[in-house]
């Protein structure tokens, strides 16, 4: 009876750290800052690991490790993918910051200046990475990570470890497209300006000739543009805030059913 005892306490000991600590590792795959390469790899292993210890203290009995390695396996990729959906939330409204500073650096002529963003695969627009870096300074000011340790450990809340729901991921899926509504949305001002430059030029090409579009619209169009650009990155604080808080709801719709 004394070694059952002992191995009973064991599995129950492993299932209270151990399934927070794949479910806050499917975070750290996915959320912003938290999956950024900036972090070393050992850096992240400490806040896994130091988190998933604290969440064994605070949360209620959770079931035991299985003994089983079918089960465990099914386990561990339902409890990844969990916390990865948890944190790919965020990261869209990340995203769709980021894609303003795209798309308005196609719509003033500006995407020929690219940099190697060490978080990408490939060169990216120099716009997409200054905004990203908006989204990502807004996201961390408004308590983003803190939010989703909260919700990565109210997700526990209901003692199972049951998966997401088929409704969960296709609203996961539906909520995707926040990264272009979000992103045209708040860059149609410099979508605007970039329109009125380019008739306006245009006409001016055509009623006196002698005018070269590349000398003077060119440099109009981008001077405009990062003009309104820096005008509504004042106002930008509002929009992220309410992105947020989408993804808060939807994080909330998500975990009801875990």
């Amino acid at each position: 009876m004394a070694p059952n005892l002992v191995a009973g306490d064991i599995f129950a000991w492993a299932g209270r750290v151990l399934w927070p600590l794949l479910r806050l590792t499917g975070l750290f795959l996915t959320a912003p800052l938290y999956s950024s390469s900036f972090i070393p790899a050992r850096v992240k292993a400490v806040f896994v690991l130091a988190y998933a210890w604290a969440l064994s203290l605070w949360l209620p009995h959770l079931p035991p490790f299985p003994d089983i390695p079918a089960v465990v396996l099914a386990q561990t990729v339902t409890q990844i993918s969990t916390g990865a959906a948890i944190g790919l939330t965020a990261q869209l409204v990340v995203s769709a910051v980021a894609s303003i500073g795209e798309i308005a650096g196609l719509s003033i002529g500006l995407s020929f200046a690219t940099l190697q963003f060490r978080d990408t695969a490939g060169n990216t627009e120099t716009l997409y990475d200054l905004m990203f870096w908006l989204g990502l300074v807004g996201y961390v000011s408004l308590g983003g990570p803190l939010w989703l340790f909260a919700a990565v450990a109210h997700s526990f809340q209901g003692g199972g470890l049951t998966p997401l729901s088929a409704q969960s991921w296709g609203d996961l899926a539906a909520f995707g497209g926040v990264v272009v509504n979000a992103g045209v949305m708040l860059a149609l001002p410099v979508m605007a300006v970039a329109l009125c430059i380019n008739l306006t030029v245009g006409l001016m090409t055509v009623f006196a000739p002698q005018l070269n579009l590349l000398t003077i619209g060119f440099p109009l169009l981008i001077l405009g543009g990062l003009t309104m650009l820096s005008a509504s990155v004042l106002f930008m604080n509002g929009a992220i805030q309410a992105l947020l808080d989408d993804a808060a709801r939807m994080v909330a719709r998500m975990i009801t059913h875990v």
